[in-house]
């Protein structure tokens, strides 16, 4: 007996007919110059020694290297055995990390793409990185955040766990450093995942295995957090949540006897907000959502400035790139796409989706070649030269 793989031959919601039929008519769209990759996109962070490149996490267990200007994806990280979750970048030394559902950690040459080490350790899968320079470690630390609960320690440069923090209830799937609080003796590190508590953790240098968990736990959202992010002129903590916030959230002040929320910006979505990056000058944060959609609010009022549609499965993550004037994105449907966040290109694209909405579209001149004329255009110089010959 044949088996059939055919969705359309299976019983189907009219949600599933409807998202179905939506997603076949935006397929076709060339929003965001679209790069076409064989799987699902999981995670991207930029490349730090090159603007216009990113590296992407991909579902079929391999990391890749995009160049956001030329399409070129050929430079690729392979060795994993399920697919790839997340990423960091020693960008001085040269060294990509990469945690994927096979338990693994494992360290690449950005530049021969070989692969250097492996870090064993955890009992489920990788689902964060971080990695943070070190005064007492020449390979610097890498963080690993796990859906066995735990946080691990590792010399990046050699593959040693150092230590193992436990606190959380479940899964890791969020880890930044802050660094303004951090300095040369101890880096404080916050983490965030399954569950709406974000904790803060003492790292020292010299003694990585004294480690302490603050007592200091944030519980600004209602459910698992995405994200955490330190951007913005003042490094403030910017997080993502599946509650469908995304919020600026004050660590700096002191906690408020009362309870009072510590956010002083709530951006509201429709869907959960799986990532959120601020541009350098902190005019602007921008944040990927589980609707296909990726906003651009302005922070000062939290109005929301622009959304940018073009991809049609969920947007799984984001990276500033180029000067800091563009974000390129990331999602389920296979594609990185880049937008720009220039205030003239911002403006423009306001103005074509208030056209788009009203039904009008601009159409290219039809029958114009370049060194050509329209008909339109041959009449009138026809006209012109009649009058001369009067």
């Amino acid at each position: 007996m044949s088996v059939s793989s055919n969705p359309g031959h299976f019983f189907q919601t009219e949600t599933a007919l409807a998202n179905a039929k939506r997603r076949a008519a935006k397929s076709s769209n060339r929003n965001g110059s679209p790069i076409a990759l064989a799987s699902k996109l999981l995670s991207i962070i930029p490349d730090l020694n090159s603007s216009m490149h990113v590296y992407v996490a991909e579902s079929c267990g391999v990391a890749r290297r995009v160049d956001l200007e030329s399409g070129d994806t050929s430079c690729i990280y392979r060795g994993h055995a399920a697919p790839v979750t997340s990423l960091a970048l020693d960008a001085a030394q040269g060294i990509l990390f990469t945690g994927s559902w096979d338990k693994t950690i494992n360290a690449y040459s950005t530049e021969t793409r070989y692969k250097l080490r492996t870090f064993v350790g955890h009992s489920d899968f990788v689902k964060s990185l971080l990695f943070v320079p070190s005064p007492k470690h020449e390979g610097g630390l890498l963080f690993s955040g796990s859906s066995d609960a735990s946080i691990m320690i590792w010399d990046a440069g050699t593959g040693q766990r150092l230590n193992t923090l436990k606190g959380h209830n479940r899964a890791v799937g969020a880890l930044a450093v802050d660094p303004v609080t951090s300095d040369s003796e101890t880096a404080i590190i916050y983490s965030g995942g399954s569950e709406r508590d974000i904790k803060r953790w003492e790292i020292p240098y010299a003694n990585v295995s004294a480690a302490t968990e603050s007592r200091e736990t944030i519980m600004e959202h209602d459910t698992s957090v995405n994200m955490i992010r330190f951007q913005g002129e003042d490094a403030d903590m910017w997080t993502a949540s599946a509650d469908n916030t995304a919020r600026r959230i004050d660590i700096r002040s002191e906690v408020k006897k009362d309870g009072t929320s510590r956010s002083d910006v709530v951006l509201k979505h429709p869907d959960y907000v799986n990532d959120v990056v601020v541009e350098p000058r902190g005019r602007r944060v921008i944040t990927a959502c589980r609707d296909e959609e990726i906003r651009v609010w302005d922070i000062s009022t939290g109005e929301l400035c622009h959304i940018y549609d073009g991809h049609i499965e969920e947007v799984t993550g984001l990276a500033i790139v180029g000067k800091g004037d563009m974000v390129a994105s990331i999602s389920i449907d296979g594609t990185v796409r880049k937008w720009s966040l220039r205030p003239v290109d911002m403006k423009k694209a306001v103005e074509e989706k208030k056209l788009e909405e009203q039904g009008i579209k601009e159409e290219p001149v039809q029958g114009k070649q370049e060194g050509f004329l329209t008909q339109e255009e041959e009449r009138e110089l026809a006209e012109l030269m009649d009058d001369d010959d009067d």
